[in-house]
């Protein structure tokens, strides 16, 4: 695969003075994005664009830096860990919520309380807090969170979790169900305005799902405060209308930059890309948890996905090179394992998965499918950057090994959910190690799914292995770092063995930005806003 230069990837990149428009209003902030966050409620999805909101309106505990790997304070304003598993935490004494109510104790314990109790969720964010036994009120502003074994990424965890103003009068008493409480804010009254989404560089001013969100500058923030008053955050899934609206002058930013039009905004000489190598891996994932499975015919009723030999002949159909070289014209980098190279527990013993048509027409036939069977491919129209042309090639290239493949998509609003009502057979979704390590996401990709331990929050396939689950149970109780990236990586190593997953690449995240902003590119793939400044 080519190499990237610094130049190309939009990392420097220098402008024509007499082409470019005037300089972005101070004021206003004009954001294009390929998709919206489905709710302004925080704990409502377990999903990107829902992160990319929280993280600009609610604060968590912490921040996990995707770039440089750290966490660093945010409404925790310190931490220590006394033995193994107990952790004090002392709360930002400044930060207050829009009521003018101090954060306290007993929001904590309210929101961490909550995530498992949000009605319709299609993802909650029970993983998140499956280690935690206990919080409690220590007084002088603190909390203590006591965990049921050790666990080295609790922070990392609590990262995702943003902490919205308790209204029920009272300290709850922390438990794995409903905490002693039936008076759960709801998700409307939060997309409403009704109910603040907690403290933030920005507050909610306007949602309109799939349409656009505004925000303005929270004037009483305790951190450093956001660099534009306010943000319009347009829905623009289509690449087309995407880049018009940037060159055009409409928007400022925007993300999800298309191949085919990396060119015309370096060329322009008013706008520059921002662009950094991700931590998502883009993957299919094949049905097997039910027999029959949807959407696959010619198998006499059986789901071929339960069969080893298919899902080998899935991953030696790819050509993964090419998907990354040629559709995805050298942004991405070909995956073979779920975690990238340079993230905690990537294993580099394991070998690539080789392009070999003619051995996976032998694993069918073994299997007992010479002639190959039909079954419908479903991918998201608006989620990932060349997303529908990948699904396109995939297709193809499933054809190749004698499969009558029918491709299917639909937008991201509805395409998780139905993923999630084991709707599909075999579907097409990423996800990122977005607490700047492998385990986590792990736990979410390839944990056998349970919602109410919070494992396989993503792992809508039900891809199941007992010695995976140990593997990621031992990972997630062991604070030594070598031990723990050892169990890490023989966790990794049993996917790619089951062949549990089809890993594709893992994307670039590419912005198109005007001359004159400065926005920062993220590994995690989020948009964040308040780090965005005029230059």
């Amino acid at each position: 695969m080519k190499k990237l230069s610094p130049a190309y990837l939009g990392l420097a990149l220098a402008a024509s003075t007499s082409l470019a428009p005037a300089a972005a209003s101070a004021e206003q902030l004009r954001v294009g994005l390929s998709a919206l966050a489905t709710s302004v409620d925080p704990h409502f999805h377990r999903a990107g664009y829902n992160f990319d909101l929280r993280e600009n309106i609610s604060d968590a505990l912490v921040y996990a830096n995707g770039v440089t790997g750290n966490v660093e304070p945010r409404l925790a304003q310190s931490w220590e860990i006394q033995g193994d598993t107990k952790w004090v935490i002392t709360l930002e004494p400044t930060a207050k919520f829009d009521s003018g109510e101090p954060l306290g104790a007993d929001d904590v314990v309210y929101s961490l309380c909550r995530v498992r109790n949000v009605p319709n969720s299609p993802g909650l964010f029970s993983s998140f807090i499956s280690t935690i036994g206990s919080i409690t009120d220590a007084g002088d502003g603190r909390i203590e969170i006591a965990t049921k074994k050790p666990d080295p990424n609790l922070l990392r965890n609590l990262s995702f979790i943003g902490i919205v103003e308790n209204p029920t009068g009272r300290t709850l008493t922390y438990d794995e169900t409903d905490c002693g409480n039936d008076n759960w804010l709801a998700t409307g009254d939060f997309n409403s305005g009704k109910t603040s989404a907690g403290i933030g560089h920005y507050r909610v001013k306007k949602f309109t799902p799939d349409v656009e969100i505004e925000l303005e500058r929270n004037p009483d923030y305790y951190g450093t405060p956001a660099g534009y008053e306010t943000v319009v955050v347009k829905s623009l899934p289509d690449n087309s209308a995407r880049i018009a609206a940037l060159l055009g002058g409409s928007v400022d930013v925007i993300n999800a930059v298309p191949i085919n039009s990396l060119e015309s905004i370096q060329s322009s000489g008013s706008h520059h890309l921002a662009s950094m190598p991700s931590t998502l891996v883009v993957f299919l994932l094949p049905d097997q948890g039910q027999e029959p499975t949807p959407k696959v015919s010619g198998t006499d009723g059986k789901n071929p996905f339960l069969d080893p030999r298919v899902r080998k002949a899935l991953n030696l159909a790819i050509n993964r090179d090419e998907i990354a070289e040629t559709v995805m014209g050298g942004m991405a980098l070909p995956a073979s394992q779920v975690v990238v190279d340079g993230v905690f527990g990537h294993d580099p013993s394991l070998q690539p998965y080789p392009y070999d048509p003619a051995e996976a027409k032998r694993l069918l036939a073994e299997a007992g499918y010479p002639n190959g069977f039909s079954l419908t491919l479903n991918a998201p129209s608006d989620r990932y950057i060349n997303g529908a042309q990948v699904a396109q090639a995939i297709t193809a290239m499933l054809s190749q090994i004698g499969l009558n493949v029918t491709l299917e998509t639909f937008p991201f609003s509805i395409y998780f959910t139905k993923a999630s009502a084991y709707e599909y057979s075999l579907y097409l979704a990423g996800a990122a190690a977005d607490t700047g390590e492998g385990l986590s996401q792990m736990i979410n990709l390839a944990g056998t799914r349970n919602p109410e331990k919070g494992w396989g929050g993503a792992n809508r396939g039900r891809y199941s292995s007992e010695i995976t689950d140990k593997a990621l149970e031992d990972a997630q109780g062991t604070l030594d770092d070598a031990k723990r990236e050892e169990l890490l990586r023989s966790a990794v190593a049993q996917v790619q063995k089951d062949d549990g997953y089809v890993p594709l690449y893992h994307e670039f995240g590419v912005w198109g930005v005007r001359n004159g902003v400065h926005y920062d590119a993220n590994a995690n793939l989020t948009n964040i806003f308040y780090t965005a400044r005029p230059e």
